[in-house]
């Protein structure tokens, strides 16, 4: 223990030093837009359509992917709702038990056996519950982002931001339809029960089943790699960032490092949790 708290004290020495100087947060910012800012405009390049509107090639991307989603699949974003809410309530928890061999169109028994054409592990019931993995998923979607994200969103577009944001809500359902039902069918099961998945999973197999494996290798390894930098920048440093933003507003600490001493307690918290 008094190994780690030496190495944590360690750590902190440099850091303290440095947010001592008042302008330490203009530093981390210049740092990071040092080795950032090209990556930063590269994805949120403009396509220019006419002088005054200009739309981002990713925005184009997502939106059209999830638009083609909603029609390949039938509208499931609208028609399989009711579906989705049985899901949730465990209604199909024991289907194995209900004639899940009739349901899947196997012939045979399929009592101690994998279902057909799946890698379920039939010895257990499974890691986590339908609505666990519900709230897993919707926890990198529905958070901070969709308070501080409307806010900004309104503060730039406007009211009329707010129809476009349910729009991109509704058509983007399609899209985490498709990438769970992925996530599900190219996963791997261990010996222990263990399940094993995501995008790198389904990125190199689903490619590979269509003869395109060597990109899809390629394509898993740059989401593995580029997800690190996702955890840090998406899933903690804006929340991070958001909560010290009120913190010095509220007290009213601007041109202080009251935010980097914010940031140390917070880190130090989470890590102690």
């Amino acid at each position: 223990m008094k190994k780690y708290l030496l190495s944590l004290i360690t750590l902190l020495i440099p850091i303290i030093t440095f947010a001592q100087n008042n302008s330490a947060s203009d530093r981390v910012d210049a740092i990071f837009q040092k080795y950032t800012g090209w990556f930063v405009d590269l994805i949120f390049y403009e396509i220019p359509f006419s002088e005054s509107f200009q739309i981002p090639w990713v925005l184009i991307v997502l939106i059209g992917g999830a638009f083609y989603f909603t029609i390949y699949f039938k509208l499931i974003n609208f028609t399989g709702f009711g579906t989705a809410i049985r899901v949730v309530r465990g209604k199909y928890e024991d289907i194995e038990k209900h004639g899940a061999d009739t349901l899947y169109g196997d012939v045979t028994p399929n009592e101690q056996e994998n279902l057909i054409e799946t890698i379920r592990d039939d010895s257990a019931d499974g890691e986590v519950s339908h609505f666990q993995a519900l709230t897993a998923a919707l926890s990198a979607t529905v958070g901070l982002g969709n308070i501080a994200g409307v806010a900004v969103a309104l503060s730039i577009g406007g009211p009329g931001a707010t129809f476009w944001m349910i729009v991109a809500g509704l058509l983007g359902m399609a899209s985490k339809f498709a990438e769970c039902t992925l996530g599900v069918k190219f996963r791997d099961v261990g010996p222990d029960g263990t399940v094993y998945g995501g995008p790198m999973y389904y990125l190199k197999k689903g490619l590979g089943q269509k003869g395109l494996g060597g990109l899809g290798k390629v394509l898993a390894i740059l989401f593995a790699i580029f997800v690190i930098g996702g955890s840090f920048g998406g899933g903690n440093m804006f929340q991070a960032n958001q909560a010290a933003a009120q913190f010095v507003q509220l007290f009213e600490l601007q041109g202080t490092s009251a935010a980097i001493w914010f940031g140390i307690a917070m880190a130090i918290i989470v890590a102690v949790v």
